[in-house]
């Protein structure tokens, strides 16, 4: 039976939880991190769900303390604490938690989050592989338990333009390419890839790397920081096969901005200007939602609505 050690110091949550779930787990129960820590090592649980605040050891330190043990670091974790606020779930995520689940909670949907993350934990450690649809499983979920089981092997993506490779060691990003961009511009071109598979396999691996090791986690938040800015970029651009053109008569600002904007001096459907762009995508979506909004870029048509418009008042005035 699938072992799930529970951590908090309220004893109510404590005997809620383990009769929420002592139906389905065999369940061990803990006070404070420090105790939660000497359990971990003993009975090695397939799952913590710990609260933060706490006497002794806090949630945060216990996290700590387990990832910096071999025998420990691999087990999935689960922050559950009353703190409501962005930074501290921002916190706990970016320390590599699988989840932050806030009081008061929903048992149902707690139950629900725990097997999903112990489903796709299992897959990769009895398989040693993992592999489906990114409109089903994000990349971000992916990393997670790549890194989550410290794997060593190579993620491939494919999509219909597009293939990347993202290579892991113990876990850590090594090395990425995707399409005609490698290192951090691959890594986080693939993080806007929305439709297309994945695979990952694990193999020993010989090669240098081209992403700074150690810096996983920083990565991960990064790419998830560009995935929404980029996402938010995508609400106010018109579809890929829009043609857009320059707007006459404004300066063309200098740096990435200009360089994108000569793109579409003559016309040019947003699709080619993202395919044959050395720019990669999670940085053009932005620019040109921006250039929209600033009035440097319009949709082609309207201009030429415009100019049919005056060609018509001309008409209508030299017939007069």
């Amino acid at each position: 039976m699938t072992k799930l050690l529970i951590v908090d110091d309220e004893d109510n949550i404590r005997h809620l939880l383990r009769v929420a779930f002592e139906d389905e787990f065999e369940v061990e129960v803990a006070v404070d991190g420090v105790e939660a820590f000497e359990k971990a090592l003993k009975w090695s649980p397939d799952l913590i769900v710990s609260d933060i605040m706490m006497p002794k050891l806090d949630g945060y330190g216990l996290y700590r303390k387990l990832k910096a043990r071999p025998e420990t670091s691999s087990i999935p974790f689960v922050f559950l604490s009353a703190k409501k606020d962005v930074e501290e779930k921002v916190v706990g995520l970016e320390m590599g938690a699988d989840d932050y689940i806030t009081k008061p909670f929903s048992i149902k949907e707690l139950k629900a989050k725990i097997k999903s993350i112990l489903r796709k934990f299992d897959e990769m450690r009895d398989r040693g592989s993992l592999e489906g649809s990114l409109k089903e499983v994000d990349l971000v979920e992916v990393i997670q338990l790549i890194e989550m089981g410290r794997k060593t092997g190579m993620l491939v993506l494919e999509t219909n333009i597009y293939t990347g490779h993202l290579y892991f060691r113990q876990g850590e990003p090594i090395y990425a390419r995707a399409g005609k961009w490698s290192a951090i511009d691959a890594f986080f071109t693939m993080f806007s890839w929305r439709d297309g598979r994945f695979r990952f396999t694990q193999q020993p691996l010989e090669m240098n790397e081209n992403i700074d090791v150690n810096r996983g986690q920083e990565l991960l938040m990064e790419g998830v920081r560009l995935m929404d800015e980029m996402e938010e970029a995508l609400r106010h651009i018109p579809s890929f096969d829009t043609e857009l053109i320059v707007v006459s008569g404004k300066s063309i600002p200098e740096g990435e901005a200009g360089v994108l904007l000569e793109s579409f001096r003559n016309g040019e459907v947003i699709k080619r200007v993202v395919v044959n762009s050395d720019m990669p995508p999670y940085r053009i979506y932005p620019l040109v939602a921006d250039a929209l909004n600033s009035g440097h870029l319009e949709v082609a048509s309207s201009k030429s609505d415009r100019l049919e418009v005056l060609r018509r008042l001309k008409t209508s005035l030299e017939a007069q």
